[in-house]
């Protein structure tokens, strides 16, 4: 019995045997005409499915004489392969996808690029913009309807009231009289009050004379002399107190307490938000009132304007819940200011917060802050904690833009753990947030953090600044577009480095161009320093980084130190355009962070101690972006490779279908190799062998029919007593034995054919054992095979 030949090959057509044909086998026998066809077509479709690289392959750009990139990529692939041409960093398409067909580019797909991300994000902020204005001017002149509505309905219902006091003044006149009063009159200049029994009618309030006024008493007409000398009587006094700020406290209410005690939630508009243009003192009021008269929540439904920040304290542990629909830092925002007074320009660290959160009495717990949208005006921060600061709360501010730092930390002087901070979208900040403990206080750390925004995107100098702080913190969301104002210089030299460490607002200077020092790390055995600058610096939007390899760098400040280059990397400088800066893990020198990070894109994590973290993440290069302390797991499909992040990106473990790599040195210490084992027991005796292990020619791993070769151990008991060699099987029951070692004779071994039932067909080879040294001796036989 023979195989049919496959070659390669595609027969348009397939052979239909006639009747008339003779049914014959062989090569050119009609019954295997079809057969033969079909091998052949599977054989091509076989070799031309593998002869598809992965795409990634064939990437080609447009020239000036290759205007779409089809040329060069029909020139450098097969009829059948895919290839793809990029059309440039400020295309709306990233890259056209082709088939060679047949030498005719064919298009297949394309994928959107980075501008047109960009045009998306800008045009859905304008669009925002847009609605958030309308929705102002209709709120703005609704309220100016409402207010003149108001002081009409007012004015009316005042001068109604007055005459119907009047009336009921005359009434009382008889009800005076009845109990014991006389009515002097109407108050009047001149009007004279002869005895103590006598009243005055004032604008509907009936007054008597204190005990104290001589008697007569002859009226100036001048209310703020008389009216000391007399005291209201009637309801007219009563409706005089319900009138001032805490009047609602003599309203009862159906629960036994009054109106004021039932109270719930106030307004920034119950004190005097949206008067004057600057509502901070209103929104104040209202969080100072809700807390001191342990009121749940503050509500405000308005955009407002601060001119300072807004502070939340003395909460405790009872905590608040404070929403605001839109707050904007006005123009006249407070400036920072050095220790003499004097105003410092907006950097980094010293921006005011349009939130401070913390007071010196304890730290506060369950604060519910919710910001609905926040423009930081490029002059403020969003949050910051001091003083004791917060923990145990939710901080959700949905949309963020133009802050210095939407979240900050740092100033606090205990514990501030277990918040959660959640967000929409965080858009066009300085940074999203600053992760940091404070340098003074009792334990003053920053850790469990829960940070969920749904999108940060295009913030200058990142998304997330874990800076030596944060352990524990669990990161979701996504992330993109963030530190392109960033340049992450890595270093062949460095002298005096570390006395930079935890040092703020340092400038280094390769002697043109100055950039702010944010924090240096290590990775993979070398050493990066993350740089500030003043522009953006990412590929594709600007001339690039103000630095490059052989540049060396000084402090200005700091004369001694001194970092050499050896190269530059920003933003967008990958082949796809696409690794942003989005987490700045800022740990080195530290033993761990312990943060749990699972988002669904993010482009770049860049800092120390990354592989103490469980990570995952997804993006459109890098395919072992996921990892556990350091472990990351690649799978093409037809390799699955095992990384350790902490020491190199290559693969130090290969898994195919065929083999298993291990790309290091086998370091066993004392403990050995092992294939099968046998542990057999074999008694004395002169004549009989014992079988203890049967070996065959395997079919599995090999290559060209070569047969197996084991390597034998064995061992035993009995000291001295063992042996050692190397066996080669070719087709069962054909044994070599080469390098043979007998360690003495006190056991001897043999090989057998081991044959089938029919006493005649070999099926393998048998190892026999035999000894007449002691009454029995364990064997112990290790096979491993060799080829």
């Amino acid at each position: 019995m023979t195989n049919i030949t496959e070659m390669a090959s595609w027969d348009e057509r397939i052979h239909q045997i006639q009747r008339a044909e003779a049914v014959l086998g062989g090569r050119d026998g009609a019954v295997n005409i079809q057969a033969s066809q079909l091998a052949n077509r599977t054989q091509y479709l076989k070799q031309s499915l593998q002869a598809i690289p992965d795409y990634r392959e064939f990437t080609f750009y447009t020239t000036a004489s290759d205007p779409d990139g089809t040329r060069a990529g029909l020139a450098a692939t097969q009829p059948g392969q895919t290839f793809r041409v990029g059309q440039g960093v400020n295309a709306d398409i990233g890259f056209k996808y082709y088939s060679n067909l047949a030498g005719t580019a064919f298009a297949i797909a394309s994928f959107a690029g980075k501008a047109a991300y960009d045009r998306q994000i800008q045009q859905e902020d304008a669009d925002w913009r847009l609605q958030m204005q309308s929705q102002q001017r209709v709120a703005d002149a609704q309220r100016k309807q409402e207010n003149t509505d108001w002081r009409i309905q007012h004015e009316s219902q005042r001068l109604a009231a007055a005459a119907a006091l009047q009336q009921q003044a005359l009434a009382y006149y008889s009800m005076v009289q009845a109990s014991g009063y006389q009515v002097a009159g109407v108050y009047a200049a001149g009007l004279e009050i002869k005895d103590y029994n006598r009243v005055v009618v004032v604008d509907g309030v009936v007054y008597k004379p204190l005990p104290t006024t001589p008697m007569p008493y002859v009226l100036t007409g001048t209310p703020s002399t008389d009216l000391p000398k007399f005291y209201a009587i009637g309801d007219g006094q009563l409706k005089t107190q319900m009138a001032q700020p805490n009047g609602l406290s003599l309203s009862g209410h159906f629960t036994g307490g009054n109106a004021a005690q039932a109270l719930t939630y106030v307004t920034p508009e119950l004190f005097g938000a949206g008067k004057t243009g600057d509502d901070t003192g209103a929104i104040q009021n209202a969080i100072d009132f809700a807390i001191a008269n342990k009121i749940s929540t503050v509500v405000g439904c308005n955009s407002y304007n601060i001119s300072n920040p807004l502070l939340i304290a003395g909460a405790g542990v009872q905590g608040v819940n404070v929403r605001l629909m839109q707050l904007k830092v006005m123009d006249t925002f407070i400036s920072p200011k050095d220790k003499n007074g004097k105003v410092e320009d907006i950097g980094l660290w010293n921006a005011p917060p349009t939130v401070r959160i913390g007071d010196n009495a304890s730290n506060m717990a369950n604060i519910n802050l919710h910001i609905d949208y926040i423009d930081g005006n490029n002059r403020a921060d969003g949050v910051a904690n001091f003083g004791f600061g917060y923990s145990l709360s939710h901080i959700h501010i949905g949309y963020a833009v133009n802050c210095i730092k939407v979240v900050a930390s740092g100033k606090h002087l205990w514990p501030n753990a277990s918040i959660r901070f959640t967000g929409f979208y965080w858009v066009n900040n300085w940074i999203g947030m600053v992760v940091e403990n404070s340098t003074s206080g009792t334990s003053p750390i920053v850790e469990g953090w829960k940070i969920e925004i749904c999108f940060m995107a295009a913030n200058r100098y990142g998304g997330i600044w874990m800076c030596k702080s944060g352990h524990y913190a669990q990161i979701r969301g996504d992330l993109d577009f963030n530190g392109r104002w960033l340049s992450v210089g890595r270093l062949s030299a460095e002298t005096n480095l570390g006395t930079m460490d935890g040092l703020k607002g340092l400038r280094i200077t390769n002697g043109t161009t100055q950039s702010e020092f944010l924090f240096r790390y290590t990775y993979q055995g070398r050493i990066y320093v993350v740089l500030a600058e003043g522009r953006n610096v990412s590929i594709g939007e600007s001339a690039g980084s103000s630095y490059k390899a052989g540049d060396v760098l000084t402090c200005t400040t700091m004369p001694a130190v001194k970092l050499t280059l050896d190269g530059v990397s920003v933003c967008a400088d990958n082949p796809s355009g696409t690794n942003f800066f989005d987490i700045l893990h800022d740990f080195d020198g530290q033993p761990f962070s312990a943060m749990t990070i699972d988002c669904g894109y993010l482009s770049v994590i860049i800092g120390s101690m990354l592989h103490t973290n469980d990570i995952r993440f997804h993006n459109s290069f890098n395919r072992i972006s996921s990892s556990t302390n350091g472990l990351a797991v690649g799978n093409s499909g037809e390799v699955m490779s095992l990384h350790n992040l902490a020491h190199s990106d290559d693969p130090f473990f290969n898994l195919s279908r065929k083999w298993v790599n291990f790309d290091r040195k086998f370091y066993m210490k004392e403990h050995k190799y092992t294939g099968s084992e046998v542990l057999a027991t074999v008694a004395s005796s002169d004549s009989a062998y014992l079988d203890v292990l049967s070996v065959n020619d395997l079919g599995t791993d090999k290559t060209a029919d070569e047969g197996s070769k084991y390597h034998v151990e064995i061992e035993s008991n009995y000291e001295g007593c063992g042996a050692s060699f190397d066996i080669w099987l070719k087709g069962d029951g054909n044994v070599r034995v080469t390098r043979r070692t007998m360690l003495n004779r006190a056991f001897k071994f043999r090989w057998r054919r081991i044959v089938a039932a029919d006493g005649v067909t070999p099926t393998g080879i048998m190892l026999q054992l035999r000894q007449q040294a002691q009454p029995s001796i364990n064997f112990l036989i290790n096979i491993v095979r060799m080829n």
